[in-house]
């Protein structure tokens, strides 16, 4: 079974040009077998966050079985597996009918979903508790360590 941890992180949250990146982490067997992060300027953490859990959709969505990818934003878990249909429902609005944040996103990992048949059982887990797949995808996104740090590591 194929288990992925996601993280994303930025530094100065809120302003115009902060600086983030997200860290993926796919875990077979207790191997390490794949790992990604990318940068990105002017972004938010819940966007990052985000790309990262798109990453782990579109790259092993269509896994048998269904990888279980863990976030530790409950934000991201929970607009993936319970608002995006509600808000899709009443045409991309939230209750107080504005679009919501990071839309691009939720509506690509709709149509991965639902036109493509993309799936992961998304999940979440506590952040900075001990989980050595949550760490290594957290300095992945900080950018404290390369992908090729960790690729091919026993966890």
């Amino acid at each position: 079974m194929i288990e992925i941890y996601t993280d994303g992180s930025t530094l100065g949250n809120g302003k115009k040009d902060a600086e983030g990146g997200f860290g993926v982490v796919v875990v077979e067997d207790g191997k390490i077998i794949q790992a990604h992060s990318m940068r990105a300027k002017g972004t938010t953490n819940n966007r990052e966050e985000m790309k990262a859990i798109l990453w782990a959709l579109i790259n092993y969505g269509d896994r048998t079985p269904t990888p279980v990818v863990y976030s530790d934003s409950s934000y991201c878990v929970n607009t993936f597996n319970q608002w995006m249909n509600t808000w899709k429902t009443n045409g991309w609005k939230k209750s107080d009918k504005r679009p919501p944040e990071n839309l691009d996103i939720v509506q690509n990992y709709d149509i991965l979903k639902t036109k493509y048949g993309r799936k992961i059982n998304l999940k979440y887990i506590k952040g900075h508790a001990g989980h050595i797949g949550n760490e290594l995808a957290d300095q992945l996104a900080t950018g404290k360590i390369e992908p090729e740090d960790i690729e091919g590591r026993e966890i």
